[in-house]
């Protein structure tokens, strides 16, 4: 079990989704870019946001798979991305990182701030030693913010990932350690 947390990354605010965020996550993950790069199902319903927000997001944490935070605008709430541990092995001080930002959000350093906030977080209070991110070779956004953070590209691993269509795809991977980080 990890305990939830609230971070800030400036003028963003990180927390665990609740069940009232589930309107704004269904409305984002409308998205062709986020259904395309992403494991959201397609189509995304309003059952599937309810689902992640009061039975995933909860779950994650309680059992200490994962640590997936909402991104909100500090200043009005606005919910604006979801940035997080997809996965974790806290015994082996291992970690994977996992972004999207919803479509009117985009472009204002969500992602890169979000991600630098985690990985601080996970490296100073849960003892993480090595932070990978994966994202389909192709998935251009997610790596231009994976090296932004200040991740290293290691390279590509084959077939690593599935795609909506059953088959598989290579994948870029990267990594970030505590020594990586800027002050």
């Amino acid at each position: 079990m990890v305990d939830t947390v609230e971070l800030t990354a400036g003028r963003f605010l990180l927390r665990p989704c609740r069940p009232v965020d589930a309107e704004w996550v269904c409305r984002a993950c409308q998205d062709p870019d986020i259904q395309r790069w992403t494991r959201v199902p397609a189509p995304y319903r309003l059952d599937d946001a309810v689902g992640y927000v009061t039975d995933h997001v909860p779950q994650s944490w309680a059992t200490g798979r994962g640590a997936p935070f909402g991104v909100f605008d500090a200043l009005t709430g606005e919910g604006l991305a979801t940035v997080g541990l997809v996965s974790m092995d806290l015994t082996e001080g291992l970690a994977e990182v996992g972004y999207w930002v919803a479509p009117w959000a985009r472009r204002r350093g969500i992602a890169t701030a979000g991600t630098l906030a985690v990985a601080r977080w996970a490296f100073g209070s849960l003892g993480v030693s090595r932070l990978t991110w994966l994202a389909e070779v192709g998935n251009t956004g997610s790596r231009a913010v994976a090296e932004r953070a200040g991740f290293t590209i290691e390279g590509v691993l084959r077939d690593r990932v599935r795609v909506r269509d059953g088959s598989r795809a290579d994948a870029w991977i990267g990594s970030l350690l505590p020594s990586d980080l800027k002050s």
